[in-house]
């Protein structure tokens, strides 16, 4: 358990110069709060509630410290004395800040989730972990503690545990007194539940599921993966055998040299001098010979492996492409050696993350057209 005196500061202590600030709803100034509670606090929690609520209304998905990192910005959604957001809420910068939260922290987040997968003695999934998440989060201090997490994951799975459950803590009596509001049930501050969906009647039991996340766009892997795909149509066309996860391997660890080789070819056949651009051509492929060598071995046993796996992409490019994104990420031998090592015990970690990694592939395809 954290020092008592850390908690606001480790949550969602407002900045300096921003005590009392703007409240989420006409009641928050003047709300009573049972003792040990921070008035700030709730004003921000709140707030993150009633912008998590906006956002989920248009089909775009938004998580929860999404919404806090919104309401920290002074960038969420205040609603008026009837319940419904402030009509201004669309003025205010909103998307363009969700934006740049994105930008920054999205990939942050995904390394974060996939790290509290090997993590025990959580918050429980839900509501508990999310809002944790959206405390620690708060906290651009916390990044740090984040980063160090990921850097050297193995010593800090017992610091990320404890952390969590304390925050969850924290934050479990601001949550009692948002009661009805739940965010995965009932929306608003008069706990009524959200309409059901056009063609389903309210009693009806199968909701449908929630939309995933959107994908953070990274320029630098897109960068990437466009020149994967101009190299491996330069193979084809000279009959060069290479799989997906070479190309991107050899595009990720090279890429002003690939740079340069895809213009030289470029120009070679533009200028139509076939000799060149054969020429050029091979030289480029040569340089995936060592990667194959070193890495071959693993990356053919994890696609085997994966393959044996429900949910998995069944159209054959996807899976290729996906496959190229988890071999380039940092630490993918070490975590492809630990699923080979416990099979069936990693099975659903395995599915979870080459699910999550299929869905980047699908984003990245669609901004290249």
């Amino acid at each position: 358990m954290n020092d008592p005196s850390e908690r606001i500061t480790l949550s969602l202590r407002p900045r300096p110069g921003h005590e009392g600030g703007s409240h989420p709803s006409g009641e928050t100034g003047t709300a009573r709060l049972p003792a040990g509670l921070d008035q700030a606090v709730y004003a921000e929690l709140k707030q993150a509630t009633q912008t998590y609520d906006y956002l989920s209304r248009f089909g775009d998905p938004v998580e929860f410290w999404e919404a806090v990192r919104l309401a920290r910005s002074r960038r969420g959604v205040t609603n008026s004395a009837d319940g419904t957001p402030d009509a201004s809420a669309g003025d205010n910068g909103l998307a363009d800040e969700l934006q740049v939260i994105r930008r920054q922290l999205s990939p942050m987040v995904r390394d974060l989730r996939r790290f509290l997968v090997k993590v025990s003695d959580l918050p429980a999934a839900g509501e508990p972990l999310e809002v944790a998440l959206g405390f620690l989060l708060a906290s651009s201090r916390e990044h740090q503690a984040v980063a160090k997490w990921l850097a050297e994951s193995d010593k800090h799975l017992g610091k990320a545990a404890s952390k969590l459950r304390s925050l969850s803590e924290i934050a479990a009596p601001y949550l009692e007194v948002l009661r009805p509001w739940r965010l995965d049930g009932a929306r608003g501050s008069g706990g009524a539940a959200s309409p059901a969906p056009a063609g389903r009647s309210p009693g009806s039991p199968a909701a449908a599921p929630a939309p995933a996340p959107a994908v953070a766009i990274q320029p630098e892997l897109l960068e990437n993966f466009r020149r994967a795909f101009l190299s491996r149509q330069i193979f084809a066309e000279t009959d060069l055998q290479a799989a997906f996860w070479e190309i991107l391997m050899l595009n990720t660890a090279e890429r002003l040299p690939c740079q340069t080789r895809l213009d030289q070819l470029a120009q070679a056949k533009k200028d139509r001098q076939l000799a060149a651009f054969h020429e050029e051509a091979r030289a480029l492929h040569s340089r995936i010979l060592p990667l194959r060598a070193r890495h071959g071995r693993w990356v053919d046993a994890t696609a085997s492996y994966l393959r044996s796996l429900p949910g998995m992409p069944q159209d054959s490019s996807l899976f290729d492409m996906t496959l190229g994104f988890f071999v380039v990420e940092s630490g993918s031998m070490d975590r492809a050696r630990r699923w080979l090592e416990q099979p069936e015990a990693r099975a659903k970690e395995a599915a979870d993350q080459f699910s999550s990694l299929a869905r980047q592939a699908k984003a990245y395809l669609a901004a290249l057209k």
